[in-house]
């Protein structure tokens, strides 16, 4: 039997309610959990909107089948968190072909669809490259601790990383790289296998905070944390507690409720508009702005804006 192959309608048309589901990574991390309060803090002014959030277990294979299950339940707009760019594809292609706009946040699927909102990764990766080299005077040896191999976030983060440390400070040598999956017990584990390889490592890039906390505790339990320059990235409540109390260096942080907010308020719009999925040639990115952070201006992210 031929194929059959769900198309979108040529307009949408407008509905008393409209039902959006965010499938997340793992709901209980600390970033999907601020997107999805910042997503909530947004639909809950306006009743028409039904959402819905679902935990994907860290798992594609589960989020594929959530995804199965929203197209099939006839969600108007779907917010994911991709956790393999290249396993959800399908997923996404498939949402949209129904008619379905999908909105990527921070880990995108390797495929053109509506949107995606991101944290800046690869200007993120710079900045966290030039503050840490001047930290550290411009010489001496890094380690980095990857993401999952593959995603968008660990790609552009660490490229940018890279570039930078290239283009501004020859003298720093990369020592190595090696993933802790964006864990931090995993991180932790990472951390003493590279302390165990190399004497002397001046710098470490966790390339999410949750792996750079779990570097500074290992080199801390080592008693070479004084002796390391340790950055993350992102921003979440416990890195900016550990720069305060001298244990990690710097971070990126980015506001994730505001983050959400965004992705929320551009869903509502996908709702109302009538936007029609593959109305446009390649997919719409919104990258959030962000700010460096060190012990010299973390005072100045508000109680209410840490996450």
């Amino acid at each position: 039997a031929a194929e059959t192959k769900t198309t979108a309608p040529a307009s949408t048309e407008k509905k008393d309610s409209y039902k959006i589901g965010f499938v997340s990574w793992s709901i209980g991390h600390t970033v999907p959990a601020a997107w999805d309060q910042g997503m909530r803090g947004v639909f809950d002014l306006f009743p028409k909107y039904e959402y819905t959030a679902f935990d994907g277990e860290a798992s594609a294979e589960t989020q594929n089948r959530i995804m199965s299950d929203l197209i099939n339940q006839g969600y108007d707009v779907i917010v994911l968190q991709a956790a393999d760019g290249a396993a959800l594809a399908s997923s996404v292609t498939e949402a949209e072909e129904a008619g379905i706009p999908v909105i990527c946040l921070n880990l995108d699927a390797s495929c053109e669809h509506t949107c995606f909102v991101s944290m800046a990764a690869y200007e993120a990766g710079y900045a966290v490259a030039k503050a840490m080299g001047e930290q550290m005077g411009g010489t001496g040896n890094v380690v980095i601790i990857q993401g999952v191999i593959g995603t968008s976030s660990q790609t552009y983060r660490e490229a940018g990383f890279r570039d930078a440390m290239s283009e501004l400070y020859p003298a720093i040598e990369i020592l190595a790289a090696q993933p802790a999956d964006w864990d931090k017990e995993t991180a932790i584990n990472v951390m003493n296998d590279f302390m165990q390889a190399y004497e002397k490592i001046d710098g470490v890039f966790g390339v999410n905070d949750s792996m750079a906390e779990g570097a500074a505790i290992a080199a801390e339990a080592a008693g070479r944390l004084d002796d390391m320059v340790i950055w993350g990235d992102d921003g979440e409540r416990d890195a900016l507690v550990m720069i305060e109390e001298g244990k990690l260096d710097g971070t990126i942080y980015t506001n994730c409720f505001d983050q959400g907010a965004v992705a929320a308020q551009f869903a509502m719009w996908l709702c109302d508009s009538g936007f029609v999925p593959g109305s446009t040639t390649r997919t719409g990115t919104i990258d959030m702005e962000y700010i460096v952070v060190t012990a010299e201006n973390v005072a100045e992210i508000a109680e209410e804006d840490r996450w």
